[in-house]
């Protein structure tokens, strides 16, 4: 087990170590193609992903910031695939539970704007501007829920790549306890997230658009690391580590 100083530089996360710590493999480029790989295949090859992230959070959840990537292993594939389904299933049921919050604040929008702009009237310039604000408020809207579901969907995830059991994946109080003392440090966690999949993606179709797989593959080794630095706040801040057994 490694001593709470080691966690964590300073205890703050590390956005630049997320960036560059795959690097530090020397097959880098193996693994960046298989996690591609893995992102094309349907159905399968998103969930091997998922486990093969929580590999990283492992990595780091046992030695600390500067813990070494792991490499992709063949080896351990069902493994990646029993870790990803657990991942999976646990960030299914947390949007699920969180998409009506989105459906429902949609139907308040509706409700008060939709009047107003039919009593303008279709030639009224101020009905148009409604009708704009209105789309801005939805995009609004999809993003703070994309936002708010990766957050709180993070626990749960978390959990799920460290313990085998299922039933301990739903431990709400673990959860409760994880956003409190990782608290806006999550938020700007993913607000960074989203900003390096853009910048990313950006970058991908500028390389002849087949690009945008392998920088989506490389979001997802930042997204993965990342989770493992939060976790580590999170103990660096009086958290409970998570002892149930995981695979080696």
């Amino acid at each position: 087990m490694i001593q709470e100083h080691r966690l964590l530089d300073g205890g703050k996360i590390d956005y630049q170590r997320a960036l560059r710590y795959q690097l530090d493999d020397p097959s880098w480029v193996t693994t960046l193609f298989f996690v591609t790989l893995g992102i094309i295949v349907p159905l399968i090859g998103p969930i091997v992903v998922q486990g093969y992230q929580g590999t990283v959070i492992e990595a780091l959840a046992r030695g600390g910031i500067n813990a070494p990537p792991p490499p992709f292993d063949f080896a351990k594939l069902a493994d990646y695939l029993l870790r990803g389904l657990r991942m999976f299933v646990v960030s299914l049921l947390v949007s699920l539970i969180l998409l009506p919050v989105f459906w429902l604040g949609s139907v308040v929008v509706l409700v008060t704007v939709l009047p107003t702009m039919h009593a303008l009237g279709p030639g009224e310039g101020l009905s148009t501007m409604v009708g704009c604000s209105l789309v801005a408020v939805f995009g609004l809207l999809a993003v703070a829920l994309g936002l708010a579901i990766s957050v709180v969907v993070t626990p749960p995830i978390v959990r799920a790549a460290l313990d085998r059991d299922l039933g301990g994946i739903f431990d709400f109080a673990f959860a409760r306890d994880f956003l409190a003392r990782t608290g806006a440090d999550g938020w700007k966690a993913h607000l960074y997230l989203i900003g390096v999949n853009l910048g990313l993606f950006v970058v991908g179709m500028l390389a002849c658009v087949i690009g945008v797989f392998p920088a989506i593959a490389f979001g997802m080794l930042v997204q993965a690391h990342l989770y493992g630095q939060l976790y580590l706040l999170y103990l660096h801040r009086g958290g409970r580590r998570v002892e149930a057994p995981v695979v080696g």
